[in-house]
C-alpha cells in the first residue's frame, strides 16, 4: 500500500513538473534578445495579459566592483541618479512616472544596481525615456551630493537599529575575508562621508555604458518601438568593461562572531562556503536548502519549531552569486536554547550525509522551486526580474529554462554529496547577536563538541464575477482567469481587533494562527506537508476589521485544495500540544516589536490615539493576555465567529465557474449557520489638545509618528484622502522633495492613511537623528501649515490620482491580489465590484475636494505625536 502511495506521488509529481516546464519554455519561446550595435543587450517579451509594462535596466556594477576606500559609491550613485540629469530637476523624475500612473524605483546589490519601472501600457515611453536620461544625464550637482549625503547616512543609522541587518552584515564580514561580499553594500560612515563628486562621475562614467548594461521589458508593448527608442538613445559603440574581482581562499577553520546589542531577542547566524551560481552543485544546495528550510514542514522548521520549541523563527538560503556562494541558516531564539538549537541543526545536517533525503521531499522541494517560477509570472515585474537576474548574473536570460532541467534531475545521491561537501564544521561561519543582559559565552571549541557524529533518531481584469450564496449564508465569489494554472482563495470573516477586549486582546489572531495548527484529520506537520507537496501556499490573517485566510495553488490540485482548506476552515483540532507550541512564538513576535523602533512607534500612536477603542490594540495581543488565553477561549471564539453566513469566499484564476460552485456546495453546503452579533465599539474622538508620548530606547534613530484620526471604509472623503496620500507620498511627494531631498532630514519617510470601519487614521512617520529631532518635527509641522495655508495646484492633483490609479492597477494584478480584494470589499458591504467604482470615485477627486478634507482632517486642533528611540531634551 506505501509502495503504490509513493509510486502514485512520484508520477504526479513528474506531470506537474513536466507542466511547469512547459509554461516555463512557452514564455521563452516568445522572449527576444538583441544585441544593439551600441553593444546594449534588450531583452524583450510581449505581454498583453494586463495594460501594463515593466522596463528594468541592468547595470552590471555593485558594491562588489568597488575600491575599498570608495565602498558604497554604486549605492550612493543609485540615490544620486535621481536627484537629477540633464533633463529633469531634482524631484521631478518620481513626479513625473507617479503623475502618469507609474511607479519608479532603484536597488544595488552586490553585483549589479536596478532602475525600474512599472507604467501603464500607454506610458512605456515615458517610463523608458526616463530610465534612459538616469543611466546617461544624471549631473551629480555639489549641493544635492551633500544632502543625499545626510541621507544615506540616516539609512546607515536605520539599518544599525536593524538585528537583521547586524546579523546579516555580520555574517557576511566573518565569512568571506577577502572577497568584496564581506562588506555592506550601503557602506560604511567613514567611505560614504569620504566620498566626493568626482568619484560619483569617474566611477558613473566608467560602469554606466550600454555595453555594460542590460534593458527588460516585459508588457503590452511593440518590439519595433523600443528597439527605435534605444538605438536613437544609444547611438554610439562602447567596448565591454571588463573587472575581476579579489579570490576568496579557502576557509580550513572554524569562525565566531558574538556582538551584544540593545535587542530583546537572541539572533543566530550560520554560513558553509558554497560554489557561485550556475554549477551541477549550486541546484542540489538550492533543492537542500528547499529541504532544510524551505517551508513550515521542512525539517528545520519541524524538529525545531514544531516538535520543540527551540527557536521562534528558522530559515535556510543558498546564496550563489556571480562569485563565491554561502549556504546560510538564520534562527530567532531565546538565548538559553542556543546550544539546543546548534547541535539539533547539526544533527540535522548529519542526518541528511548518512541517510539522504527521501524521494518524497526531493520531489516535493523540485516542484516547490519550480513552482516558484510560474508565480512570479503572474506579474510583468516579477517575469523581468527572473530574465534580468538570469542574463546578468549567469549571461544569458535562456538559462532560467536549463535551470528548470538542472533541477529537475537533482538526485538524492547528488544532495548527500553537496551536504557532505560544504556543510562541514571546519567551514562554518557563526555569528550571534544577544541581547546586552546575556550572559552566555560559546567558545569554539564547544560549538565542536556539539557537532555531532552521527547517531540514527527516531491589471485589474474586467472579467465577469458570479457571485452565489449558499443556503448557509456562505457567499461565494468566482472569477475565472485561465492565462496561468494557477488559481487563489480568500476567505474573509468579520471579526479581528473589533472583536476582542482588552481581556481578550490577541485572541482572533491566536485562533487564526491555530487554524493552521492541525485539524481532526491531519496535524500540523501532516498539514505542511500536504500543502507543500502541491507547491501551494496556505497563510491566515488577521487585522483590524477581520481575519480569515489566503492561499494559492496550481489550479490541477483545485479539489484537493479545497478540501484541505474545508478541513482547517470546519474541522481544527485546537490540540493543547499546538496551543502550547503557539503560544511561546505569539509572546516572541509580541516581544520582538521591541527591536523595531517603526512598530514601536506607531504601537504607542495607535493605543494612544484609540484610547477607548479596540484599534488602539495590537492584533498580536499582550504579554498578559496572550499567556492567559486558553482553549476553551480560543474554541468559543471560533465557534461565535467562523460560521458560514460570516464568511465570504473568493475564488480567482484557471477554474471554471460550475465546478467550483459544485464543489464549494458539497464541501461546505451543510456546515450550519448560526445567529451572528457583531460587536460595534463606540466611536473614537479625536484629542482635543495636542498629545505626545515618548519611549526612551538605546538606538540610533528616533522614530516619529504625527496625525489624527481620518476617514472611514464608507466615506466619500476617502477617496480625496487618498490621492492627497499620493500628493505627499512617494519619491515625488512634497514631503520626500522638502524635508528629505532638500533638507536631508530623514531615509525613512511617509505619509500614512489608513481608513477603518470606525474612523481611520492619518500620519506622518520619519525617522531621524536625535540632534535633528526638533527639525524633522518643525519641518512635518510647517509642511502641513503651508498645506492648509496655500493649498495645492491643480497640476499637483492630477499627478496624484494618475499615480493612485495606476498604482491600483499594478497591485491588481494576480489572482491571490484580487480575490482578497473582492473578498474584503464584498465582507465589509461595498461590493465585490467595489475596486471599479473606487477607480470611477478617484477619477473624480477635484482639487476643491481635496482641499476639503486637508481642512476637515488635518487642520483639527490637536495631534497625536508618538517619539521612540534616544530622545534627549524634547
Amino acid at each position: 500500500m506505501k509502495l503504490t502511495k509513493y509510486i502514485f506521488l512520484i508520477l504526479f509529481m513528474e506531470v506537474i513538473m513536466v507542466k511547469i516546464a512547459q509554461a516555463e519554455s512557452s514564455l521563452l519561446k516568445t522572449m527576444k534578445v538583441f544585441n544593439l550595435p551600441s553593444g546594449l543587450k534588450l531583452i524583450f517579451q510581449k505581454n498583453d495579459s494586463a495594460k501594463v509594462v515593466a522596463i528594468q535596466i541592468w547595470v552590471k556594477t555593485g558594491s562588489a566592483y568597488e575600491d575599498e576606500r570608495e565602498a558604497g559609491i554604486s549605492h550612493f550613485i543609485e540615490h544620486m541618479i535621481f536627484k537629477g540629469t540633464k533633463h529633469y530637476q531634482p524631484g521631478e523624475i518620481a513626479k513625473i512616472i507617479e503623475g502618469h500612473g507609474g511607479s519608479i524605483n532603484a536597488y544595488t546589490s552586490f553585483d549589479y544596481t536596478v532602475y525600474h519601472v512599472v507604467m501603464p501600457s500607454e506610458k512605456w515611453q515615458i517610463g523608458l525615456n526616463i530610465l534612459i536620461d538616469m543611466v546617461k544625464n544624471a549631473t551629480f550637482e555639489e549641493n544635492e551630493l551633500e544632502q543625499e549625503r545626510k541621507v544615506i547616512l540616516e539609512e546607515i543609522r536605520k539599518d544599525h537599529d536593524s538585528p537583521f541587518f547586524i546579523l546579516s552584515n555580520t555574517l557576511f564580514s566573518t565569512a568571506y575575508k577577502i572577497h568584496p561580499y564581506r562588506r555592506p553594500v550601503i557602506g560604511w560612515t567613514e567611505t560614504v562621508n569620504a566620498i566626493k563628486r568626482e568619484n560619483l562621475l569617474n566611477y558613473y562614467h566608467y560602469w554606466y555604458k550600454p555595453s555594460n548594461m542590460v534593458i527588460v521589458v516585459v508588457g503590452n508593448v511593440e518590439e519595433k518601438k523600443v528597439k527605435e527608442v534605444l538605438n536613437k538613445a544609444f547611438p554610439e559603440i562602447h567596448p565591454p568593461v571588463h573587472f575581476q574581482p579579489k579570490t576568496e581562499p579557502p576557509q580550513s577553520e572554524m569562525r565566531l562572531k558574538i556582538l551584544k546589542k540593545p535587542f530583546k531577542e537572541t539572533y543566530l547566524g550560520l554560513a558553509f562556503p558554497i560554489p557561485k551560481c550556475g554549477t551541477p552543485e549550486a541546484h542540489a544546495l538550492d533543492i537542500l536548502s528547499e529541504i532544510l528550510g524551505g517551508g513550515e514542514s521542512s525539517r528545520l522548521t519541524v524538529a525545531l519549531k514544531l516538535k520543540k520549541p527551540i527557536v521562534h523563527s528558522i530559515s535556510t538560503h543558498s546564496f550563489t552569486p556571480k562569485g563565491p556562494g554561502l549556504f546560510i541558516i538564520y534562527a530567532v531564539l531565546d538565548e538559553k536554547n542556543v546550544k539546543k538549537a546548534l547541535k539539533e541543526i547539526f544533527y540535522q545536517i548529519e542526518k541528511i550525509k548518512h541517510e539522504g533525503v527521501l524521494n518524497e521531499e526531493l520531489a516535493k522541494a523540485k516542484l516547490n522551486v519550480e513552482a516558484d517560477f510560474i508565480f512570479d509570472q503572474e506579474t510583468m515585474e516579477g517575469w523581468a526580474r527572473t530574465l534580468g537576474v538570469f542574463e546578468v548574473v549567469e549571461g544569458d536570460a535562456r538559462k532560467c529554462e536549463e535551470y528548470l532541467f538542472d533541477i529537475k534531475n537533482v538526485t538524492v545521491e547528488e544532495i548527500k554529496e553537496v551536504t557532505k561537501k560544504f556543510l562541514i564544521p571546519e567551514h562554518l561561519s557563526l555569528v550571534l547577536v544577544l541581547p546586552e543582559e546575556a550572559k552566555l559565552n560559546l567558545k569554539k571549541e564547544e560549538i565542536y563538541k556539539l557537532w555531532p557524529k552521527y547517531i540514527e533518531k527516531e491589471k485589474i481584469s474586467q472579467k465577469k464575477v458570479h457571485k452565489f450564496v449558499l443556503k448557509n449564508g456562505l457567499t461565494l465569489l468566482i472569477k475565472e482567469n485561465h492565462r496561468l494554472p494557477t488559481f487563489a482563495i480568500s476567505a474573509v470573516f468579520m471579526g479581528g481587533l473589533r472583536a476582542e477586549t482588552k481581556k481578550t486582546n490577541g485572541i482572533c489572531n491566536f485562533v487564526a494562527k491555530m487554524l493552521m495548527r492541525g485539524t481532526k484529520i491531519h496535524s500540523a506537520v501532516e498539514l505542511a506537508n500536504l500543502i507543500e507537496s502541491m507547491a501551494g501556499e496556505i497563510d491566515t490573517f488577521s487585522g483590524w476589521n477581520t481575519f480569515g485566510l489566503n492561499a494559492h495553488f496550481l489550479s490541477r490540485y483545485f479539489k484537493e485544495a479545497m478540501s484541505i482548506i474545508k478541513e482547517i476552515l470546519c474541522e481544527p483540532s485546537f490540540d493543547p500540544e499546538e496551543i502550547e507550541k503557539l503560544r511561546p512564538l505569539l509572546l516572541a513576535a509580541i516581544k520582538q516589536k521591541e527591536d523595531r523602533p517603526p512598530s514601536l512607534a506607531f504601537h504607542y500612536f495607535y493605543q494612544t490615539l484609540y484610547q477607548n477603542h479596540p484599534y488602539g490594540m495590537d492584533v498580536l495581543g499582550t504579554k498578559e493576555t496572550i499567556s492567559k488565553i486558553n482553549r476553551d477561549d480560543l474554541i468559543n471564539f471560533y465557534q461565535k465567529y467562523v460560521i458560514p453566513n460570516n464568511l465570504v469566499l473568493a475564488v480567482v484564476g484557471d477554474v471554471h465557474t460550475e465546478k467550483v460552485l459544485a464543489t464549494v456546495e458539497k464541501l461546505f453546503g451543510d456546515w450550519p449557520k448560526k445567529e451572528i452579533n457583531l460587536f460595534k465599539p463606540p466611536t473614537p474622538l479625536p484629542p482635543s489638545q495636542d498629545v505626545i508620548v515618548k519611549k526612551y530606547l538605546p538606538k540610533e534613530q528616533v522614530h516619529f509618528v504625527l496625525g489624527n484620526l481620518s476617514t472611514t471604509l464608507y466615506s466619500q472623503d476617502r477617496y480625496a484622502m487618498a490621492v492627497l496620500d499620493a500628493l505627499l507620498s512617494g519619491q515625488g511627494g512634497r514631503l520626500f522633495i522638502n524635508l528629505r531631498d532638500k533638507k536631508g532630514l530623514a531615509y525613512a519617510l511617509s505619509f500614512v492613511h489608513r481608513e477603518g470601519i470606525e474612523p481611520g487614521i492619518w500620519g506622518i512617520y520619519m525617522a531621524t537623528s536625535p540632534d535633528t529631532l526638533k527639525k524633522a518635527i518643525d519641518g512635518v509641522k510647517n509642511e502641513l501649515e503651508k498645506l492648509i495655508k496655500d493649498g495645492i495646484k491643480k497640476e499637483e492633483v492630477e499627478n496624484a490620482k494618475e499615480y493612485v490609479l495606476g498604482q491600483f492597477l499594478i497591485g491588481l494584478q494576480t489572482n491571490s491580489q484580487q480575490a482578497i480584494s473582492m473578498a474584503l470589499n464584498e465582507r465589509y458591504g461595498l461590493g465585490y465590484n467595489y475596486d471599479e467604482l473606487y477607480i470611477e470615485n478617484i477619477k473624480k477627486v477635484t482639487k476643491e475636494d481635496i482641499i476639503k478634507v486637508i481642512k476637515k482632517y488635518l487642520a483639527k486642533k490637536g495631534y497625536v505625536l508618538s517619539l521612540i528611540g534616544p530622545i534627549k531634551d524634547f
